[in-house]
């Protein structure tokens, strides 16, 4: 796409959301805040799993109805955002309402995505002729998790952070060959910017206070309320609104692994963003799941040197940039930031694919230079540490490809904690405690990832106290939804919908120039 015509859209995406961000509420005062409670319950206030609250707090259901009812599209139904969302894994042309996976091809007509090629189609295509809303049937999508990751906040507190929401279809708890898993994950909105980090003070405070709360019911309320309704009082906006999942913003994610019809299929994570847009002014608007490519996730091949090209060449030239934060001497420390133009469309947890370590020669010219590197900052580590190191941090090597980590695999005498096989929370097991029922989490989240995360959440609670803070606050209620106007017919093209590879490039340049170091680090992934 031109650089001339992803400026358009952009300016178009700003316009339109430009009036809503100057409408403010003139405040006296900051949030109100409370003291942190030294009894901080992770599994209240962090990464909440407990059958009886998640199972009373948001249905996915509500989650397309609030989405498809904020975008105002006449007759829009939250079913027909489902099927659109899955008909993006079936061949074109599919039921006709957006892109498919072989939208796109390459020289050899093979279909691809951000120019890597993609699995097309996929089994879980078959979703968009079933009811995912209807309890008593294995379709159903049943919520397993609600999550604060507020150490995602970047340091200058452009944000603050990330809230998300696990769903399981109901098949997996009894059939292990059934399973489909999505995650939203909402990027919301600083309501105080003028505060940095502070003005994000009232969203943790209302974490903190989960974890006085005993009655499942009474937590369960009040994060429906966040999740559907935001703060009002303190102007945080609803976690569930389309920008949030938009380019520039959130995403949503899936882990897939839904056999059917006697085939068989590997465990697979793909990511999208929520995209409206109209393909000229006096069209007819469209709310629209777009496939993107999974962060921080190469394509396995560009470790391989034989045969060599310019792209690998770029790749690994990119990938000894990276060496030094690969090298950190702690397991929630360690991280590489992967250029987009690497990253592949889909993260294959089976396989070779995303097995960077088998296609890594240590012998080879890349393994020397990436030796060169670790000399250079007195690392004693090896070159093969660093490749599985970089392995943990994509999606296939987080969930499964690492679980199998003997001690010091990582060198440092680090070890990777294992997930539960793919998952990292499961919707077939539940586990005691409190004398309650949780969904089972991994050893890495009890082991490594929650601690961090706490210690990351009790730091900010400590070092931003209650103090006045004399900024404007903005308005929850009126924000606008973020509108891509994509109009080709001056070029002499038919007026269409954007791409992926154009979301893709809208979504790079929304973030460019962003800190990404956030509270809990460097690493975005996990």
């Amino acid at each position: 796409m031109r650089p001339r015509k992803l400026l358009s859209l952009l300016l178009c995406q700003l316009l339109l959301t430009g009036p809503a961000l100057a409408q403010v509420i003139p405040i006296a005062s900051g949030p109100q805040c409370v003291q942190p409670d030294p009894r901080l319950d992770a599994r209240k206030s962090l990464f909440v799993t407990e059958v009886d609250v998640v199972q009373n707090a948001v249905s996915l259901e509500e989650i397309l109805r609030r989405l498809t009812r904020e975008s105002q599209i006449p007759g829009l139904r939250p079913i027909d955002l489902w099927q659109q969302w899955w008909d993006t894994q079936n061949l074109s042309p599919g039921l006709g309402m957006g892109v498919h996976c072989d939208s796109v091809t390459n020289a050899q007509g093979d279909p691809t995505l951000n120019g890597f090629p993609i699995e097309c189609p996929r089994s879980e295509g078959s979703e968009v002729a079933v009811d995912p809303f209807d309890p008593g049937l294995p379709s159903f999508y049943e919520p397993i998790a609600l999550v604060n990751r507020m150490d995602l906040m970047p340091e200058d507190g452009s944000n603050c952070g990330e809230f998300r929401i696990i769903f399981a279809r109901h098949s997996g708890a009894q059939q292990r060959l059934r399973r489909n898993l999505v995650i939203f994950e909402a990027v919301l909105p600083n309501p105080n910017p003028g505060c940095e980090t502070g003005g994000c003070r009232a969203i943790a405070d209302f974490w903190a206070e989960l974890s006085s709360i005993d009655d499942p019911g009474i937590r369960a309320a009040r994060l429906r309320g966040f999740f559907l309704n935001g703060l009002p009082r303190e102007g945080v906006e609803p976690v569930i609104k389309i920008g949030h999942f938009a380019p520039g913003a959130g995403q949503i994610r899936t882990n897939q692994f839904l056999n059917s019809n006697g085939n068989s299929v590997v465990w697979q994570l793909r990511e999208y963003k929520l995209v409206q847009f109209c393909a000229s002014a006096q069209a007819t608007c469209s709310l629209q799941f777009m496939p993107v490519s999974v962060k921080t996730n190469p394509w396995g091949e560009l470790f391989d040197e034989t045969p060599m090209d310019i792209q690998k060449r770029l790749f690994m030239r990119h990938f000894l940039t990276q060496v030094e934060s690969l090298a950190e001497p702690n397991l929630n420390a360690f991280f590489n930031e992967i250029s987009n133009r690497f990253n592949a469309g889909q993260s294959n947890s089976q396989g070779a694919e995303n097995d960077y370590v088998s296609h890594f020669d240590p012998s080879g010219r890349f393994a020397q230079r990436i030796d060169l590197q670790l000399r250079r900052i007195g690392s004693d580590l090896d070159p093969i540490d660093i490749i599985r190191r970089s392995q943990t941090q994509s999606c296939a090597g987080c969930h499964q490809l690492s679980n199998q980590a003997p001690a010091n695999l990582l060198g440092d005498g680090l070890v990777w904690p294992p997930s539960l096989g793919f998952v990292h929370v499961t919707e077939d097991e539940t586990e005691q405690i409190g004398g309650r029922d949780h969904f089972k989490i991994s050893e890495a989240l009890k082991r490594s990832f929650i601690p961090h995360r706490k210690q990351v959440f009790e730091t900010y609670l400590a070092e931003n106290p209650c103090e006045d803070c004399f900024t404007p606050l903005a308005s929850s209620g009126d924000s606008s939804t973020p509108i891509l106007e994509v109009d080709l017919a001056s070029d002499g093209f038919t007026p269409r919908p954007p791409s992926s590879d154009e979301i893709e490039a809208l979504d790079a340049l929304l973030k460019e120039g962003r800190s990404m170091k956030t509270l809990g680090g460097s690493r975005l992934a996990h």
